[in-house]
């Protein structure tokens, strides 16, 4: 369950991320799916972001799996990301993560939005989202 008593919203679980980038967006129809380790199930992950490159790569906070998420492998190599602490608690680096997805009429993806929530505070955010400029998104879907 969302707190939206706080300055910054928190959650719960890792589930409460998917209603907080619907939010976010101010759009229902945003297709929300979780980021799951897929070397143990894990669902905690450290985040290594380039804002500006719109680039993501998440490391497994259990088995130390990494992986580079969705289209980012095309810009990784000039991408300079950044290990992200959580901005409210100041010492947390350990994230549940969503991938949410807008739609164009198509059904291919035109909106990128990647959602969080801090391990240890609960704090909700997005640290980077960008648009896709190209169709068919099937592989950019299916690398999550």
């Amino acid at each position: 369950m969302i707190d939206k008593t706080k300055t910054y919203w928190t959650g719960d679980s890792a589930d409460d991320i998917s209603e907080w980038l619907r939010l976010y967006v101010e759009d229902d129809t945003m297709d929300v799916n979780p980021i799951v380790c897929h070397a143990c199930g894990c669902d905690s992950f450290e985040l290594r972001i380039d804002q500006d490159e719109g680039a993501i790569q998440v490391k497994c906070t259990s088995c130390g799996t990494k992986k580079i998420l969705l289209d980012c492998d095309d810009v990784w190599a000039n991408a300079k990301p950044k290990l992200r602490k959580c901005r409210i608690c100041k010492t947390c680096k350990s994230y549940n993560v969503r991938v949410g997805f807008l739609r164009r009429e198509n059904g291919s993806v035109k909106w990128v939005y990647i959602g969080n929530r801090c391990t240890e505070c609960g704090t909700l955010g997005s640290y980077v989202d960008w648009k896709i400029n190209y169709e068919p998104t099937d592989k950019l879907e299916q690398n999550i």
